[in-house]
């Protein structure tokens, strides 16, 4: 039969060949479609099942042996003349193939041969079907991951819950305001301090004298402490132990696909229980740093100028002041491991940023079972390193319990991203205006970044959800996504303890004053009219992206740190719908934690996602 104006469809085979997580693309030679980009692939022959169809066709025109892993889709390519009539008309059965080894060479009916990552597809692709085709094979194989693992039922050890706990009478008893008064208290006289001298324990290699640099610290004061000698040397000890476990993993869970599910947790097991040991260790100098009225950060306070000079041009125009970049980064998965709340794997991607100087990093829950689940992108607050400490994980456990997948990224000078001598989160305080500008500068973009991936990898919608600071980058991140493209944007949006007013923050708040930024600010000249020029660039200036009726809010109203009326400020200034906002009589810390009480904003969010 003619291909060109048949009397009846014709049988076609295209091939989605993968190696690793690229994907293998043929630039036409004849019609259909001659010019563009597309898959290998060609019509059956008789007596020829669509498998063999799929092997042979991909031989010919890539030269590659490939093997077929199943059948995704079938599709229909119909291609008329300018009279109407059909001229080429294909049922296309598209195949998942694994490339073998060689590289690929263009062959019959084939101009040329590239691999291509997942997220270039759609720049290079014309066709809308091929591009859903592939982003279909890719789900499909995340799936079949997940699936793999079942059978060995290795799984990671369960989290510590305070579930039970905070839903007895006691909890209620905790989840009050008087929590927040005792938090900042300790936070100041002994967490900060503590944290300043671990972090400078980190690099001193055990050596006091660049301790007693790092703190800082008269030497004289502390040369005859046997403790302190001691503890530098079981941190320094500590360190090597995160930096071995942590390549180990990284080598186990991004680059050994050949090892086993075992192999896996265990080396996350590994890497977390050191990660642990590290982070607790800051406890050894709880009374050290109170005994010695440590600052809660090593300073380097910018000046007005040093700002203008790194974001002048940003606040010129702030309607571009959060632009995507032009190619979007290609995001690494890892393998996927069992835990008692779903599956888990970790992603990361480089988005070049000098003043942060990492990649970015997030970790996945999936829950098991759920095929195109929605997904919840979820920013932490300062000082926050879930995947650096055994902690519970409550608020994400809950979430995928019903259904719905959660990234958590690692925010920039967090975690994996902490600077060394420096513990999480201290930059964005010691460096405070300039540090919270390179903060949402990145991180924003960053959140934008893993929604495109979020919706290449499942078909449900997408939420946006963020406590404190995290809140903070979400809601730039809404205000401004109208100039983004569809696929970075968010369909709904969760805040906790929200707000707005960089000068209020730095200058009035209470974590300001545990930090000791403001009385710094003030001596070195900034003023609160000074830092309110910066407004464009901290706090929301336009509606939402996803529409008022797509936000959701908990706020506490004895909140002195993000100042409850700036939060209700917005929220009444966007409109939100009353169902939506949640006021509670409690402060910064205790919000969080009557979560664990009431999860009524959790359960509301999580139905409007899967309604959407």
């Amino acid at each position: 039969m003619s291909r060109a104006y048949p009397d009846r469809p014709l049988v076609g085979v295209g091939v989605v060949v993968w190696r690793g997580d690229r994907v293998l693309l043929v630039k036409r030679g004849r019609p259909p479609r001659q010019g563009q980009w597309s898959l290998p692939g060609g019509a059956q022959e008789l007596g020829e099942t669509v498998l063999e169809t799929a092997v042979r066709e991909a031989r010919e025109e890539t030269g590659l042996s490939v093997r077929p892993t199943g059948i995704i889709t079938a599709v229909d390519s119909i291609t008329r003349d300018d009279r109407g009539r059909v001229q080429y008309h294909y049922t296309l059965v598209e195949i998942a193939a694994d490339a073998g080894d060689g590289e690929p060479a263009a062959g019959d009916d084939v101009d040329d041969v590239r691999w291509v990552r997942l997220g270039e597809v759609d720049t290079v692709l014309d066709w809308d079907e091929t591009r859903r085709v592939i982003r279909l094979s890719a789900r499909q194989r995340r799936s079949a991951r997940r699936r793999v693992i079942r059978p060995d039922r290795v799984r990671l050890r369960p989290r510590p819950s305070y579930g039970r706990l905070m839903r007895s009478p006691l909890g209620s008893l905790i989840a009050r305001p008087w929590l927040d008064e005792v938090t900042i208290r300790v936070l100041a006289d002994w967490v900060f301090p503590m944290s300043r001298a671990w972090a400078a324990a980190t690099v001193a290699g055990g050596d006091l004298e660049r301790f007693c640099a790092e703190v800082p610290v008269d030497p004289a004061t502390v040369t005859k402490s046997r403790w302190l000698k001691r503890s530098l040397r079981d941190v320094d000890r500590a360190v090597a132990r995160l930096h071995d476990a942590d390549a180990h993993w990284q080598g186990v869970l991004f680059d050994g696909g050949h090892q086993s599910t075992k192999a896996a947790v265990a080396a996350e097991e590994a890497r977390l229980d050191a990660a642990t040991a590290l982070t607790l260790a800051r406890l050894r100098f709880a009374i050290f740093g109170r005994a010695h009225r440590l600052e809660a950060c090593r300073w380097v306070l910018p000046t007005e100028a040093e700002v203008e000079a790194r974001h002048g041009a940003r606040l010129a125009d702030p309607s571009t002041a959060y632009r995507m970049p032009d190619a979007v980064p290609e995001v690494t998965e890892s393998r996927v491991v069992a835990s008692d709340i779903g599956v888990e794997h970790w992603v990361r991607f480089a988005l070049p940023e000098p003043a942060i100087g990492s990649d970015c990093w997030a970790r996945v829950y999936e829950p098991e079972g759920v095929d195109n689940p929605p997904t919840l992108i979820h920013l932490h607050g300062i000082c926050m390193e879930s995947d650096h400490v055994r902690g519970p994980l409550r608020e994400i456990e809950t979430f995928c319990r019903r259904g719905i997948r959660v990234v958590t990224p690692e925010a920039p000078w967090h975690g994996r991203r902490r600077l060394p001598g420096r513990y999480g989160g201290e930059p964005l305080v010691a460096r405070t205006p300039l540090g919270a500008l390179d903060h949402f500068a990145t991180h924003v973009r960053e959140l934008a970044v893993l929604t495109d991936w979020a919706r290449r990898t499942s078909g449900g919608a997408v939420g946006w959800s963020g406590i404190s600071l995290g809140a903070f980058c979400c809601q730039l991140a809404a205000a401004h996504a109208d100039g983004w493209p569809d696929a970075m944007r968010a369909d709904a949006l969760l805040l906790y303890t929200t707000s707005e007013g960089i000068e209020e923050v730095a200058l009035t708040g209470d974590i300001a004053k545990a930090f000791g930024v403001d009385r710094r600010l003030a001596a070195i000249g900034w003023t609160a009219e000074m830092l309110r020029r910066w407004r464009p660039l901290t706090d929301p200036q336009a509606p939402p992206a996803m529409g008022a009726g797509n936000v959701f809010m908990v706020l506490g109203s004895e909140d002195t740190i993000a100042p409850f009326e700036h939060g209700l400020g917005i929220a009444q200034r966007w409109g939100i719908p009353d169902p939506h906002l949640f006021v509670r009589r409690q402060g910064h810390f205790s919000v969080p934690a009557g979560m664990m009480v009431d999860e009524a904003p959790v359960a509301a969010f999580a139905d409007h996602l899967h309604g959407l």
